[in-house]
């Protein structure tokens, strides 16, 4: 199930991002102003998608906890994300270049490469894709 996150969520979600490489705490703050969904499983939190608002929309953090892959939470997470933009919003992520998984996944819903950010990770090489909701 997605659905929009709780202020009782927060502790559940900052366990799923200290799974990321390079987590950045201070995005879950309320006063960070994003919007912040979460997939749940017989009442747990195990994945979840924040994004903020602009022009473009930047989704900035998607987490599925491990024994949760491959259900089509993440895909759920964008599907849900998307279905809240007007047509023509422009939503643009950054991802690692040797998470092919994700790309694989943000290709399906019309990302598109549109940088190459030599230094966008501590690992090295990040690329900036985006789509536009209903372009696809």
């Amino acid at each position: 199930m997605i659905r929009d996150a709780r202020p009782g969520d927060r502790p559940a979600v900052r366990r799923l991002q200290a799974r990321l490489p390079e987590p950045a705490p201070d995005l879950l703050d309320p006063v960070a102003g994003g919007s912040l969904l979460v997939s749940t499983a017989d009442g747990a939190i195990v994945g979840y998608l924040i994004w903020f608002p602009g022009s473009p929309v930047y989704a900035a953090e998607m987490v599925v906890h491990p024994d949760y892959r491959r259900e089509g939470r993440a895909r759920a997470l964008f599907h849900e994300m998307f279905d809240r933009q007007p047509a023509g919003t422009e939503i643009e992520l950054r991802v690692e270049a040797d998470n092919e998984a994700a790309q694989d996944l943000y290709r399906e819903f019309g990302f598109e490469r549109v940088a190459v950010e030599p230094d966008a990770y501590d690992a090295g090489v990040g690329y900036r894709m985006r789509a536009v909701v209903g372009g696809n």
